[in-house]
């Protein structure tokens, strides 16, 4: 089975899917590395394989470089094309996800962004959060799917860890 495949399949087993921020910035992006498995999420929530979430944050944390860079109109296409990626639920920061980030950062540090986004996964039931890479291989039950892993070509059978 290619690494995309086994991906979908992790993706499709889990059901519920957490997508963070550098995942949809390398699709945005174009990253010839990482598109194939970037589309297969896309594809998967367009065929119904499993649904998906972000954090609202995920918009913020899109849009700074190119608000940065002086290019509004870059940033205006992020964030259209993110509302418009069908099966992708973007849910707001409440105060329970506050809380529940508060306490992840306690617990295992890292930037107020990245408690969020893992508070989010956490507060939606996800099973499986997906990232680029991390040092995380479980956050309190929740596999975490790396895109690196799939992208090595001596791993035979590259898995999420649940």
């Amino acid at each position: 089975m290619s690494e995309v495949a086994a991906f979908r399949k992790a993706l499709a087993e889990a059901g519920i899917v957490y997508v963070d921020a550098g995942v949809l910035a390398l699709h945005l992006v174009g990253d010839a590395r990482y598109l194939p498995l970037t589309r297969a999420i896309l594809s998967g929530l367009r065929d119904g394989d499993f649904v998906a979430f972000t954090s609202a944050i995920t918009i913020y944390q899109l849009l700074v470089e190119p608000y940065r860079s002086g290019q509004e109109a870059r940033a205006e296409r992020a964030e259209a094309l993110i509302a418009a990626l069908q099966g992708l639920e973007v849910v707001p920061v409440s105060a329970t996800i506050a809380r529940q980030a508060a306490q992840v950062k306690a617990q295992i540090g890292g930037g107020l962004p990245r408690a969020i986004q893992i508070a989010t996964a956490l507060a939606g039931d996800s099973e499986l959060y997906v990232t680029r890479r991390s040092t995380l291989r479980r956050i309190a039950g929740l596999g975490v799917a790396q895109l690196d892993a799939y992208r090595q070509d001596d791993r035979e059978h590259p898995a999420a860890e649940t």
